[in-house]
């Protein structure tokens, strides 16, 4: 990426993403010279980068957001971040939220809002959230309600939180290698 844009600056990661921040115009074409690279399969049929080359193929790297343009970041730590991006590459499109957060359940994660990871950022605190669960023992089954600590800052996990939003002429970029066997 940085051979392509060499003021490109890696935003965070997860385990098998990359986002980046890239000042430049026309940031799409210029990645779509280096097709060889990439994966354009999942952009709409319509879309004008659309290209099913290397669908599927190992090591290729895909926009994750098909060609959705992203608002802004926020990324607390690892495996902990959340996304406001457009629905679609119209840029009328409704506005969208994805958060990921490692340990906690996808329906207790599907209640936290991207407000809450700008609250988090600004003013850390301890917060707790439900997380409900199956689990076993002596070879029992049980419901479990465990209180799992969702936001939190302590010096030695998180060095250095991430807000970024987006302005006219900057991109940012998130792909994801493909790790799919033939």
């Amino acid at each position: 990426m940085l051979r392509w844009f060499p003021m490109a600056e890696l935003i965070f990661t997860d385990t098998d993403s990359l986002y980046y921040w890239i000042k430049a115009h026309d940031v799409e074409e210029k990645l779509y010279q280096h097709r060889e690279y990439l994966d354009y399969s999942d952009y709409p049929a319509d879309h004008k980068y659309h290209d099913p080359t290397n669908k599927l193929k190992i090591g290729k790297f895909k926009c994750e957001t098909k060609g959705a343009s992203i608002i802004e970041i926020v990324a607390l730590r690892p495996k902990m971040y959340s996304i406001l991006m457009r629905k679609d590459t119209n840029p009328a499109s409704q506005i969208v939220e994805k958060q990921r957060i490692k340990g906690i359940s996808r329906a207790t994660a599907r209640e936290l809002r991207h407000q809450q990871y700008l609250e988090q950022m600004h003013q850390p605190i301890e917060n707790y959230q439900m997380n409900r669960r199956i689990g076993h023992k002596s070879h029992q089954l049980y419901s479990f309600e465990v209180f799992t600590l969702v936001y939190f800052q302590l010096p030695h996990l998180i060095l250095c939180p991430t807000l970024l939003s987006c302005r006219l002429m900057t991109s940012i970029i998130h792909y994801m290698c493909s790790s799919y066997s033939t």
